[in-house]
């Protein structure tokens, strides 16, 4: 049987590493992909050990990227089974008063619109795979109940950007449900991420 396809964003590091790691180890054809190209080379070469890991530039905020990482796909395996959105930014925790209109637009764009747009432009090869999978990586930051909470600093920009993401995720899984792609998000919890912007 041929190995199953997955991409995963910002796998140079941190959550988006151990996703390929894991993936790679069930056997997988792992598109280790992220802006950097060479933490995002080295990483994929650390991972040659765990099975079939392959690097691919790709940002999130720029679609010529995306596109050319979806058409090496497209060419050498005609399908997409798994997709995980990891790529993120969090920057310094500004409230809601406080942060810049700079802040909250390379927020949104990389974790919201970024993702969303990958994607859009990926379903052709999720439908294809006919059991196609996308993960969205989420936040407890989304949460009413978190943000409600003034015992501390609330992120305004990453808030309302996983907010987003989390309203996206339900309106995908809509859009992909007759064409067999589920969409999830998930939250992997308080992680000391590495800077990735």
């Amino acid at each position: 049987m041929t190995a199953r396809i997955a991409l995963v964003t910002g796998a140079d590091k941190s959550i988006g590493l151990e996703a390929v790691r894991g993936l790679a180890r069930l056997g997988m054809t792992v598109y280790l992909t992220s802006r950097n190209q060479e933490t995002g080379k080295a990483a994929a070469e650390a991972l040659e050990a765990e099975g079939d890991v392959r690097y691919q530039h790709l940002d999130v905020t720029d679609e010529a990227t995306i596109r050319a990482a979806l058409a090496v796909i497209g060419r050498e395996h005609g399908r997409l089974d798994a997709l995980v959105n990891n790529a993120g930014l969090a920057l310094e925790p500004k409230e809601a008063l406080d942060v810049t209109p700079e802040d909250i637009r390379l927020t949104l764009e990389t974790n919201l619109h970024g993702p969303s747009r990958l994607t859009q432009l990926a379903a052709p090869l999720l439908r294809a795979s006919g059991a196609g999978r996308v993960v969205m990586v989420s936040s407890g930051a989304s949460r009413y109940d978190y943000f409600a909470d003034k015992t501390f600093r609330n992120p305004y920009a990453y808030c309302l950007s996983k907010a987003g993401l989390n309203a996206a995720t339900v309106m995908f899984a809509q859009a992909l449900a007759a064409d067999g792609v589920k969409v999830n998000a998930v939250n992997p919890g308080y992680v000391k991420s590495a800077v990735s912007f």
